[in-house]
């Protein structure tokens, strides 16, 4: 794990494919620290209370951390979450051309550090090098609250000061967590002063929802400049092809996803299938940390899942792997279909504005509906994942109700414009 100091990395007028890096870096609400009530005027009651108060954790390395807890540790060693500044800069250098990880990427990924800095000077530090503050990324920090081992998790770094404020309302404490990072949190845009204040669950978190709260906020606060990136974790961009300004562009709405879908239902969280209880070699039971592992690849959390799906008449883990690799191979096939509809509309409305001859109003439905259906679209594939099919264990149901959705928008815009 290192400890880095970073270098510049402009990303203003970013093209859309540099998209996938910032990935989700919105985040929920920012962890507190519990308070008491007025300041006590006598020194030795304060002594009292500070002698009574619970000991601090002191701060510690990734490394020194994983020596503690070693099962836990080095499971999560092999997590790509523990290597997130070498991912971060390497995606920087590729799809920029820079040197080094924007800060702004470290207030997920290194946020306990991350936030003593923010306090100290503020949106100023958005886009520079992370190498240039001494911040550790992937520390049990950014979900663990003190001490790893006593297992209390809360979700919420930075972004939850700025944004979402509806978020811990709406969502469950314990896919908060996960979600902090895996849900539609605007990015590191709306930590500078001049576009905080959104908050795109105010209606809601389905996607009609979202789009609503956004396009009321950017209509009354239009971004004219950021020092990051539009497109980039619902920053708004505009498509000069169709003249329209695109929302959700690099949604990553897993936790919205999961909402309300067969395996909550059933009392399951994310952990359950991303970090299963696992046995090691000593006999000890642990919590496996490697959470970027797909649970098809790991027998503990295959297990889990046959506890339900045995009743399905899915008999063994080889078998739980082909039951859902078909339902991802037949969510793709539905995504793909859904794709190239929204390509050819795309490409007719750009034919439509080109020509400039259009009845004004028919067009902004048009232009309205390719929105709506772009967000339809994007809620359920994840903007880097868009047809894969990955994301059917998650809610299969509802990705194909949102994509019926996508293809009936397409089919009223595309009526708009004939």
């Amino acid at each position: 794990m290192k400890t880095i100091k970073p270098r510049k990395i402009a990303l203003a007028g970013t093209v859309v494919a540099a998209v996938a890096l910032v990935g989700c870096l919105g985040c929920a609400a920012q962890t507190q620290t519990a308070t008491t009530g007025g300041q006590e005027p006598v020194q030795q009651e304060q002594s009292e209370q500070q002698a009574a108060a619970p000991e601090t954790v002191a701060k510690k390395t990734l490394a020194e951390w994983v020596t503690t807890y070693p099962n836990q540790g080095n499971s999560y060693m092999e997590a790509k979450m523990a290597h997130t500044y070498d991912a971060f800069a390497g995606a920087s250098q590729q799809a920029f051309g820079g040197e080094d990880a924007a800060v702004a990427c470290a207030a997920c990924h290194a946020r306990e550090d991350f936030q003593t800095v923010y306090n100290e000077q503020g949106e100023t530090i958005l886009d520079k090098n992370a190498s240039d503050y001494e911040m550790e990324w992937s520390n049990c920090t950014n979900c663990h609250v003190g001490d790893p081992g006593e297992g209390k998790v809360e979700g919420g770094n930075a972004y939850g000061d700025a944004t979402s404020v509806s978020a811990k309302a709406l969502f469950p404490e314990e896919d908060y967590v996960c979600g902090q990072c895996h849900a539609m949190f605007p990015g590191a845009a709306y930590l500078e002063d001049a576009n905080k204040g959104i908050d795109q669950y105010k209606y809601g978190f389905e996607p009609e929802e979202m789009l609503r709260a956004m396009k009321e906020y950017y209509e009354a606060n239009p971004v004219t400049e950021t020092t990051i990136c539009a497109g980039m974790v619902g920053v708004p961009m505009l498509d000069p092809e169709i003249d329209t300004m695109l929302y959700l562009t690099d949604a990553c709405t897993e936790l919205e996803l999961f909402q309300d879908g067969n395996h909550q239902k059933m009392g399951l969280t994310c952990t359950d299938c991303h970090m299963p209880q696992t046995e090691a070699a000593d006999g000890a039971t642990y919590t496996h940390h490697n959470m970027t592992q797909s649970p098809l690849e790991n027998p503990a959390a295959l297990e889990k899942c046959l506890t339900c799906h045995k009743s399905q008449g899915v008999e063994d883990a080889d078998a739980m792997v082909t039951f859902v690799k078909g339902k991802m191979d037949e969510l793709a096939q539905i995504q793909q279909a859904t794709k190239t509809k929204l390509d050819e509309f795309h490409a007719k409305l750009a034919e439509v504005v080109a020509a400039g001859n259009a009845d004004e109003t028919k067009l902004q439905a048009a232009k309205d509906a390719y929105n709506l259906a772009n967000v339809y679209f994007l809620y359920q594939g994840t903007a880097m994942r868009p047809t894969d099919g990955s994301m059917a264990a998650m809610n299969f149901s509802k990705s194909v109700e949102q994509l019926q959705k996508a293809d009936d928008a397409i089919a009223e815009g595309m009526a708009q414009i004939a």
